[in-house]
């Protein structure tokens, strides 16, 4: 089966296109898309359907995991 940006999340990870968009946490290993991202650039439209907005601070931590450091 041919891999397809429209219906596989993978298809982002491996296109640089997309790559320079995603991003990591370091601790809980979620992927997501940059929340600071522009509004228009190439791929938008699937990496919204696949992933979720995330904002990682100097470290690399997402603010799920920061917030649960807090506790």
């Amino acid at each position: 089966m041919v891999k397809r940006q429209d219906n596989d999340a993978e298809w982002h990870l491996n296109d640089a296109r997309t790559r320079k968009w995603i991003v990591q946490c370091v601790k809980c290993q979620t992927i997501a898309y940059r929340a600071d991202a522009p509004e228009q650039f190439f791929g938008r439209y699937h990496l919204i359907k696949h992933f979720k907005p995330m904002m990682l601070d100097s470290t690399g931590t997402c603010e799920d995991c920061r917030a649960d450091a807090n506790f």
